[in-house]
């Protein structure tokens, strides 16, 4: 896949872009499937998930990668780096990958927020359109009900904004927007809901404010979420500030990704490479 020059103006301006279908029925369900089962107790990896604040159903699951065959071929695909070149340019690596998971029912919100802030911990420096990406894969569909992220377009051209340190909101440290800042963003601009159907991806800047609300559904909203960053934007040992340090987390792996060829998860089982599996 290559992004045409619209693709590229609209990101660039609005800080995020939407591509419908990227991956296949079947793909999915591999991604799917290794997924769930990552973000299931028998995980058992205690850097790895984290659960919601109200209930034991896990919110977040780090470095989905080293524990599925599958998601470590597909952050590799040419369909997807090649946007990411194409956006940042340069040689890049894999600084993240997680799953944002909220089940029926119980899925909780995230507060206003860019993720640029948080990375800033990690001794990231720059954070630009040109610097870091993310690349949102739908796992499931994504809809409103179900607590769909909402995101503020050209809130990127702001930086990281205002922002607090919130222990309290979420069940972990992260930096939020203080009420009278998202007041303000949203005077300027109306936030759009990120809505599609399992393999659809959505491409943001870290500098871009988003969140999302609590799922009211009885169905389960999945984003499979890979970070990409520019090689020569490394972390600077120095100025990591964050007390626990994780492969989980601060991905180790910094060289440039080789690609797979585009068929690469379809060569890959559901479970393989699951570690946590007797």
């Amino acid at each position: 896949m290559r992004l045409t020059q619209a693709q590229i103006d609209t990101y660039y301006a609005e800080g995020y872009l939407k591509v419908p279908a990227v991956f296949t029925p079947e793909e999915m369900e591999i991604l799917r499937a290794d997924c769930y089962a990552i973000l299931s107790p028998d995980r058992d990896h205690p850097d790895g998930n984290i659960s919601e604040l109200n209930s034991d159903s896990t919110r977040v699951s780090f470095g989905i990668d080293l524990d599925s065959e599958a998601v470590a071929a597909a952050v590799r695909l040419p369909r997807i780096v090649g946007p990411v070149k194409q956006l940042l340019g340069g040689h890049v690596y894999l600084f993240q990958t997680r799953v944002n998971a909220k089940m029926g029912r119980v899925g909780e919100g995230y507060p206003w927020h860019t993720d640029f802030a948080n990375w800033i911990n990690d001794g990231i420096r720059r954070g630009s359109v040109n610097d870091m990406i993310t690349i949102c894969v739908l796992l499931t569909e994504s809809t409103p009900e179900n607590g769909a992220m909402r995101v503020l377009p050209e809130s990127h051209r702001h930086g990281v904004g205002e922002l607090f340190f919130d222990t309290e909101s979420v069940g972990y440290q992260s930096f939020n927007a203080p009420e009278a800042y998202v007041r303000k963003m949203l005077a300027e601009t109306s936030p759009e809901f990120i809505e599609g159907k399992p393999g659809d991806v959505v491409l943001f800047a870290p500098e871009i404010m988003h969140g999302s609300g609590e799922n009211h559904s009885d169905r389960d909203r999945l984003y499979l979420m890979f970070i990409y960053n520019r090689s020569d934007n490394l972390p600077v040992e120095s100025e990591i500030k964050r007390e626990h340090m994780t492969p989980y987390v601060n991905y180790p792996y910094r060289e440039d990704l080789a690609e797979l060829s585009d068929d690469a998860i379809t060569a890959c089982s559901p479970g393989r490479n699951m570690s946590f599996r007797p």
